[in-house]
């Protein structure tokens, strides 16, 4: 049971740092100082520590032997590259829940994740739509049926989300950001996979483009 209950701390203390670098509360090139962290949480610094390595494993956090561990920043050669693979993730995604008749199944969750996301943003909730749009995209994803491609979308989709929030919290149209996802859900509806495949090129392109341009100007 002990055992149970260290997990599960350790879990905790590891979501709770990946949220808020994803969140953009601890900022590209923060450090991350494990003795503050830790008491600031309440944790030891063995935890702490610990969920600090796992993040940088995941490519959030960058550690170089003596010296102090920061958050991972991102570059517009990082955002090209990401937003690369993302685009052959879904596209392959899209196909897949077509040609594998997933459809009726993938609709009814995306739906229900367009509507979050359409709350979210009529709320102003940036974090409610950030995380909307993480979910849009990880139910096509999960709907492929592709365990490896589940696997691998983790850690770019954590990286393309830390992106998005930073590009957001300064620069976002949030009920624009729901409107194109519910676009992307009807046409998928259809079973349209040229169409479907299209959409999601160019909504994946256009976030990608928007972020690239504007990331000088977010001082980060």
């Amino acid at each position: 049971m002990h055992q149970i209950e260290t997990k599960s701390l350790r879990e905790r203390v590891i979501n709770m740092l990946r949220v808020a670098i994803v969140n953009g509360e601890l900022k590209p090139g923060q450090a991350l100082i494990g003795t503050e962290l830790a008491n600031q949480v309440g944790v030891s610094q063995a935890t702490m520590r610990d969920a600090i390595s796992t993040l940088s494993v995941e490519g959030l956090v960058d550690t170089v032997a003596y010296h102090v561990p920061t958050v991972k920043a991102i570059s517009q050669k990082d955002i090209e590259d990401l937003f690369s693979v993302r685009i052959m993730m879904e596209v392959f995604a899209i196909r897949e829940i077509i040609s594998k008749n997933q459809t009726t199944i993938a609709i009814r969750e995306l739906y229900e994740v367009c509507n979050e996301m359409k709350e979210a943003a009529e709320s102003e909730s940036l974090t409610g739509v950030n995380w909307s749009d993480r979910k849009f995209h990880d139910t096509l994803i999960k709907h492929s049926g592709n365990q490896l491609l589940n696997v691998l979308w983790n850690t770019v989709a954590t990286r393309v989300q830390q992106a998005i929030s930073l590009h957001n919290h300064q620069l976002g149209d949030l009920p624009q950001i729901a409107s194109n996802h519910l676009a992307i859900t009807q046409v998928i509806e259809n079973n349209d996979v040229n169409k479907a495949t299209e959409l999601i090129v160019a909504h994946i392109g256009v976030v990608a483009d928007l972020i690239a341009v504007d990331w000088k100007k977010l001082n980060i």
